[in-house]
């Protein structure tokens, strides 16, 4: 992974660029994790992005910030387990948000409201076997 990429990730943050129908990127702040080579991270299930990846799967990660290193790819919204081992990676990474707000997300993880987007990126693939936060696995 490249120097500049491998810092960008470190944030553990991004900013999730997905496209309305009139084909405008929208791009949206949220935390990220990657794992086995996919970028991930948990969203409302009735929220805009899942929307327009259902409509349009292509977006754009912005790693780091708004105009971080850009990394393309294929999205899909996931159910299951993946999305509790995302939950406790955003423990480790944000851990005092996610004491304000961590109650809140594992009630619509249990109430199936919360879901997890997964995003392949494009070939050549930057984050091929990388899982990030290094400790994400070790729960």
């Amino acid at each position: 992974m490249a120097p500049e990429l491998e810092r960008a990730v470190k944030r553990y943050k991004q900013w999730f660029g997905s496209y309305k129908k009139s084909g405008e990127l929208v791009k949206v702040q949220v935390w990220l994790t990657v794992s086995n080579g996919s970028i991930e991270f948990l969203t409302s299930a009735d929220s805009y992005k899942v929307t327009r990846i259902r409509r349009n799967p292509r977006v754009i990660c912005y790693i780091g910030n708004k105009e971080g290193p850009s990394v393309p790819g294929t999205a899909e919204v996931v159910m299951g387990d993946a999305i509790l081992r995302v939950y406790r990676a955003y423990w480790k990474t944000h851990p005092l948000v996610m004491a304000i707000i961590g109650l809140t997300i594992k009630r619509r993880i249990r109430t199936h409201r919360q879901v997890l987007i997964r995003v392949g990126p494009d070939d050549p693939n930057p984050f091929v076997g990388v899982t990030e936060p290094a400790v994400f696995e070790s729960n």
